[in-house]
């Protein structure tokens, strides 16, 4: 066996020590800030009837009902549901105007932090919408939100949209109003 010379062998280990030694001013990395739209890319969910563009680097994952999915980066997340309705849907300004007013109720009564931004009858994927923008605590985390409860097709389909309150407005630009411009609604190809 040939023997490495000793010069060598004290580089090779010089070089795997420090290797190993941690360098106090490399900063971890940032993993709470959403990251960027890089794109979109179609996501499909004919049995619920949704489909809509998720941003692309962001993480794409299916539910289970009434969680179609959640499309997520850092501490932005958008959530979709499908909520089936037997009763009478709003599509009166009137009637849009009522469910705000309950949506408003449930929300302060749920979070004691809740307050509204704005909230407003609107029309979204061309169905009848309520749509509310708020600051609440979300899981101990302030936060703001973007609740979009849009009714058509026998349900309530309502994307949450939320991130940090240093965030919000870039993501809300970047990602979270271009979602709901390309969201698309039919009828539910399969099991409610």
């Amino acid at each position: 066996m040939r023997r490495l010379p000793s010069a060598v062998v004290a580089a090779a280990l010089a070089a795997a020590v420090l290797a190993g030694c941690g360098n106090d001013e490399t900063e971890a990395p940032d993993t709470t800030t959403p990251g960027p739209r890089l794109g979109s890319n179609e996501a499909r969910f004919p049995r619920h009837g949704i489909t809509f563009d998720a941003p692309a680097g962001w993480s794409l994952d299916q539910g289970q009902p009434p969680l179609i999915a959640t499309v997520s980066t850092g501490q932005a997340t958008v959530a979709v549901w499908r909520y089936p309705r037997s009763e009478e849907l709003p599509e009166s300004e009137a009637e849009l105007k009522a469910a705000r007013d309950a949506l408003l109720d449930a929300a302060k009564r749920r979070d004691k932090t809740f307050r509204v931004i704005k909230s407003a009858p609107a029309e979204i994927a061309g169905e009848p919408a309520v749509q509310i923008r708020a600051r609440e605590t979300i899981q101990g985390q302030p936060r703001v939100v973007r609740s979009t409860h849009v009714y058509a097709d026998g349900a309530e389909v309502v994307i949450d949209a939320f991130a940090g309150p240093d965030d919000f407005r870039r993501v809300d630009a970047e990602v979270f109003r271009p979602l709901l411009r390309s969201l698309k609604l039919s009828a539910p190809q399969g099991a409610r």
